[in-house]
């Protein structure tokens, strides 16, 4: 009996791999000496408190969860961007590309790596202030 709750607790605790933990811990680390990243932070603080505030309701687990989708995504992008080209089409079928920028991505697929991923960026970092990781 133990063993098994035991097992439990490693599914229940351990949706985050010791690798999800580090890369995480890192990107904030980062983030935090960045001086445009905090200059944003301060901006997103000023700006969206009532936003923060919702997002602030939700648990820990819940934003540690986002956390690590988005670094997942973050992981994503980088496997997709091996191909522009075939990573604009894929993402322009899964109706992720809004269809005033359509043409702009095709003419310049790396434009819509760097919008993308500093999209990730600035939901991983929203997220992490949410969750008390930033300040």
């Amino acid at each position: 009996m133990a063993e098994a709750s035991d097992g439990e607790t490693a599914k229940q605790d351990g949706f985050l791999s010791e690798q999800d933990a580090t890369n995480m811990s890192a990107i904030i680390n980062e983030a935090k000496k960045d001086i445009e990243t905090m200059s944003m932070i301060t901006k997103m603080k000023q700006d969206n408190m009532e936003g923060l505030a919702e997002l602030k309701k939700l648990s820990t687990m819940e934003v540690l969860g986002g956390m690590k989708e988005t670094l997942d995504n973050l992981k994503l992008i980088e496997y997709l961007f091996k191909d522009p080209q075939k990573a604009v089409k894929e993402m322009e079928k899964e109706g992720m590309i809004d269809k005033a920028h359509i043409k702009k991505y095709r003419k310049d697929p790396a434009l819509l790596e760097q919008d993308t991923r500093r999209g990730l960026y600035f939901q991983f970092i929203s997220l992490a202030v949410v969750g008390g990781f930033i300040e």
